[in-house]
């Protein structure tokens, strides 16, 4: 299997996951009192996976350039400069709102939904490594 393909197939597990979890966010959302608690979780765990997207959609454009054969244009690097920027604004924008609009977003919990991302892929990782035991 390729390095592109099992970046694929990661990719698709963890949307997967993560879609799951947005949807028992609105769920809680629409069902419960919670409200503030899920919208919360909800936004963040929305404005990491975005970010985790756009890593994922850069490492694919910046893998096909490096794979041409001929010259290559720097306009890929650049934008995966440029993506960098955009995922700290979107992580800075999301707090943002939450500051501004605390009877909307509970601004811990926005930070937890950002993070919530990184412990699926940590807890991926894991169970890889467990499963290669």
């Amino acid at each position: 299997m390729s390095k592109m393909s099992s970046l694929q197939g990661k990719m698709r597990q963890h949307t997967i996951i993560v879609m799951t979890l947005l949807f028992l966010f609105i769920t809680g959302y629409l069902l419960t009192q919670l409200k503030v608690q899920f919208l919360s979780f909800f936004a963040g765990l929305s404005v990491s996976f975005l970010n985790l997207w756009t890593t994922y959609y850069l490492a694919k454009v910046v893998g096909k350039v490096a794979d041409q054969k001929r010259k290559h244009s720097v306009l890929p690097f650049i934008l995966a400069g440029f993506g960098y920027l955009i995922r700290i604004v979107l992580a800075l924008s999301v707090v943002y709102w939450a500051l501004i609009n605390p009877d909307t977003l509970n601004v811990l919990l926005v930070i937890a939904g950002i993070s919530l991302i990184y412990a699926i892929i940590m807890l991926d990782m894991l169970f890889q490594f467990m499963r290669k035991r």
